[in-house]
């Protein structure tokens, strides 16, 4: 075998080998991305179709338009209030669980020891929005605790039986959520309150400048 023919095979073995590694990448990277499509529309809102568990008196139905307004058909008043904690879930799972670790302090359970997580929930504790919660729900009377309850059923029926895998950021956590509780709403009141009280301190300047 001369040189010639050795430079000769050489070159056409690096032709061939390129093209057909770079070509098996790109199939690896596009039926990755496809998995990876599939995996994620799983967990996609259900549009359509009947609500059936046994949280509910009767079949339910959600809907969306075009613009992902959701629409509940439902048999009875607390069912409404269950298929509109399966769309709550369906649409904001990792939100709610945020909101309530925030307002009980249980956020560094989520995220770790860090500094400024440790002293927001320190700020939560000491604020007492979880008591207070718990407070507004022993006092609630019989038609709040029948509505909380039913929307608490609901969440707790998308959770017992989800679609598809849980949003990616439980995946990436690896957080299983806690069953939803009606102190949970309760906790949702509390923050909507403090958001609204953001101009306490003018409240007070004001006041010590009328005195």
């Amino acid at each position: 075998m001369s040189v010639r023919d050795l430079k000769f095979k050489r070159g056409r073995g690096w032709r061939f080998w390129v093209p057909a590694t770079l070509g098996a990448l790109a199939l690896f990277a596009v039926g990755g991305a496809l998995v990876a499509k599939a995996w994620l529309q799983g967990g996609q809102p259900q549009d359509g179709g009947l609500l059936v568990a046994s949280a509910f008196d009767a079949p339910a139905e959600i809907r969306r338009d075009a613009d992902g307004l959701i629409a509940i058909r439902a048999e009875t008043r607390l069912d409404a209030y269950r298929a509109l904690g399966v769309a709550h879930a369906q649409d904001r799972l990792f939100q709610m669980e945020l909101m309530r670790r925030s307002g009980a302090g249980r956020m560094a359970e989520l995220l770790g020891p860090i500094d400024a997580v440790i002293r927001l929930d320190r700020f939560m504790r000491t604020l007492g929005l979880r008591r207070k919660a718990e407070a507004d729900w022993t006092a609630a009377g019989p038609d709040l605790r029948a509505v909380a309850t039913a929307y608490a059923e609901g969440v707790n029926a998308f959770l017992a039986n989800p679609p598809g895998p849980l949003p990616i950021e439980f995946q990436l956590l690896g957080l299983d959520p806690e069953p939803w509780t009606p102190v949970d709403s309760m906790i949702w009141g509390q923050i909507m309150a403090l958001q609204l009280s953001g101009n306490w301190s003018r409240e007070a300047q004001r006041a010590r400048l009328l005195q």
